[in-house]
């Protein structure tokens, strides 16, 4: 499908909303460090401009800030261009282009408020999503996931149906919009990340004003301000993630054509929504769980990042969970940052537990935050820390995959 100008859903709301990750993420600084996530929380805030952009929960250890990549990286394996496969004829499964009635529905719905935050996190610092890999391959149904690109991997490896990707920046949600427009005039990944070089700048400023020709000039120019700032940052965050290998295979994105190709579906078929996201907001959640229980899709991989660090389980955040129209087979994915817990990479111990146990924890009270319910998941056995992948713990569930 051309990149061709329709309406893109970039509501302002004007419902404030609590800040529940000032520094976190697992994300990648705009600032041209790391990703949220990507420093302790206790760990101050470097200084950074104007132009960096944050978003929310995502991953890798701290990658450092370097000049632009040495190399443009070697062409990955050729793989057909995509073409968005026919109209569905019902219901919202699959990955063929929803109707008009069927994304009409998955852009109904108010969203939490956007707020100005100091730091703009354009990349994820965790690495390892891999370990993921064996708990959700296959789950399909709906993604919910907070911070940048770290979320095609994992809704990729999921073959998950819808995605709703969340932030409380606007810098992040732009960030997606320009991905979505690249990535639609993108057949593969190699011209992907071309898109963000130096010189292919009015190309690719050219193919995002065709894309959003519809939208208020002010927005259109929002959105450009954003790919023109983040543009080396992301460039040089992509040249990782396009070469990133576990045991000699692909574990990312970029770096594996097939999950290249499914995530450019997802976006030619209108199957993904951006969207401002406050994890203990009002709105967001609550739109996520209608929009999923309207097209008869359950909720079925919730990508948190380190994002609970930073808030406690309040009433708004229990209801926003009890919300999400999730079944037996809904995970929840969360990185920790702790000196006490194995890390799969530099920094992030990664976790998998099933949405129903984790929504019957944060029905006890005594589960007030997340480092509560990790230390009586511990003494009541359901913490399991010894799950043969090295930096992987689960809740509630037996090990799989290991290796």
């Amino acid at each position: 499908m051309p990149v061709s100008p329709r309406p893109r859903n970039l509501p302002r709301l004007p419902r404030g909303f609590r800040p529940w990750l000032p520094f976190a993420c697992g994300l990648g600084l705009v600032a041209l460090t790391t990703a949220c996530g990507g420093r302790p929380p206790t760990e101050p805030a470097p200084s950074v401009s104007a132009h960096q952009s944050l978003s929310a929960g995502t991953s890798p250890a701290p990658e450092p800030t370097a000049a632009a990549p040495a190399r443009t990286p070697a062409p990955a394996p050729a793989a057909p261009a995509a073409e968005p496969p026919p109209a569905a004829p019902a219901g919202a499964g699959g990955t063929a282009p929803l109707t008009a009635e069927q994304r009409a529905t998955m852009l109904a719905g108010p969203e939490d408020s956007l707020i100005k935050t100091p730091i703009h996190y354009m990349k994820s610092n965790e690495v390892r999503h891999d370990v993921f890999f064996p708990y959700v391959a296959g789950k399909g149904g709906v993604y919910v996931g907070v911070g940048s690109d770290q979320n095609y991997t994992i809704a990729a490896a999921a073959g998950s149906e819808l995605m709703f990707l969340l932030d409380i920046d606007q810098s992040v949600v732009d960030l997606h919009r320009c991905y979505e427009a690249l990535i639609e005039a993108s057949p593969d990944p190699k011209t992907l990340y071309d898109r963000w070089s130096a010189g292919a700048v009015d190309a690719s400023v050219q193919i995002l004003e065709t894309a959003y020709a519809d939208l208020p000039e002010a927005e259109r120019r929002r959105i450009v301000r954003l790919y023109k700032a983040a543009r080396e940052t992301v460039w040089i965050h992509l040249d990782r993630v396009y070469r990133r290998h576990q045991a000699d295979q692909p574990t990312a994105w970029l770096s594996n054509p097939e999950m290249y190709q499914y995530i450019r579906r997802m976006f030619l078929a209108d199957r993904v929504r951006m969207m401002a996201g406050d994890l203990t907001g009002p709105d967001s959640l609550q739109t996520v769980g209608a929009a999923a229980r309207a097209l008869d899709l359950p909720v079925r991989v919730i990508y948190f990042s380190n994002a609970e660090e930073y808030f406690d389980y309040n009433k708004q955040f229990v209801a926003n969970i009890e919300a999400l129209a999730g079944d037996q087979d809904a995970v929840v994915l969360r990185t920790i940052y702790s000196k006490n817990w194995v890390h799969a990479d530099q920094l992030w111990a990664y976790q998998v537990q099933p949405l129903a146990d984790y929504r019957a924890r944060l029905g006890d009270r005594k589960n007030r935050s997340r480092n509560p319910m990790l230390r009586y998941a511990e003494l009541d056995g359901t913490l399991n820390k010894e799950t043969g992948v090295k930096g992987l713990s689960l809740i509630a569930l037996a090990p799989r995959g290991a290796g």
